[in-house]
């Protein structure tokens, strides 16, 4: 091998300098559309878990043959929702937690991925299920006047698979979003009078 074909193998500066242009222009291009996808993931995740969780409550409402609950706040802080099982099958007085630090056996408060909350009513945020019991103690729910509710919105379901719907509603929904940029932000949850979860 002469000194010119040694002095020919490799890769120039210029060539080296090309292919890491490239590699940047590519990460440039890609880093952001995997992002907004990852994110978006998180987003549909949460809502899948607390749609599935909505459709147990309901469950455990027909397979205990009581009352069963599923209370949250809201806010762009709001994340965690509990279950809470009755001892009736209507109007229950004595609310044992399913979720949370007073539950027994212990189950974690079910929370909802960092990015993700559930947005105060407002006509593009609707939450329309209301407050109608206080579970501030923790330790049992209490029916009282919306004025002296804790501020948690509750979705009560009975024996037979039915929801209890504020009013005379149709439906009733709970919206949850994220403040990411992502296709869809925001998604709906339907609960029909038969108990029929729907998300959107």
């Amino acid at each position: 091998m002469n000194a010119n074909q040694r002095h020919q193998e490799g890769y120039s500066l210029a060539e080296m300098l090309t292919v890491i242009a490239i590699i940047g222009v590519l990460a440039l291009v890609t880093v952001p559309s995997f992002m907004t996808f990852y994110q978006s993931n998180k987003m549909k995740a949460s809502m899948r878990t607390f749609t599935t969780d909505l459709r147990s409550v309901r469950q455990l409402a027909i397979t205990r043959g009581r009352q069963t609950l599923l209370t949250f706040g809201t806010g762009p802080t709001q994340r965690s929702y509990n279950w809470w099982v009755g001892d009736r099958p209507f109007n229950s007085t004595t609310w044992t937690p399913m979720t949370g630090p007073n539950s027994n056996p212990p189950r974690a408060t079910r929370v909802l991925d960092d990015v993700v909350y559930f947005p105060a009513n407002s006509a593009p945020t609707p939450q329309t299920f209301t407050d109608v019991l206080n579970c501030s103690s923790g330790t049992n729910c209490l029916a009282v006047p919306p004025a002296a509710g804790d501020t948690l919105i509750d979705v009560i379901f009975l024996p037979d698979g039915t929801s209890l719907l504020p009013g005379n509603a149709s439906s009733a929904t709970i919206t949850v979003k994220t403040d990411m940029r992502i296709p869809k932000s925001q998604y709906t949850v339907t609960i029909s009078p038969s108990g029929r979860v729907l998300a959107q």
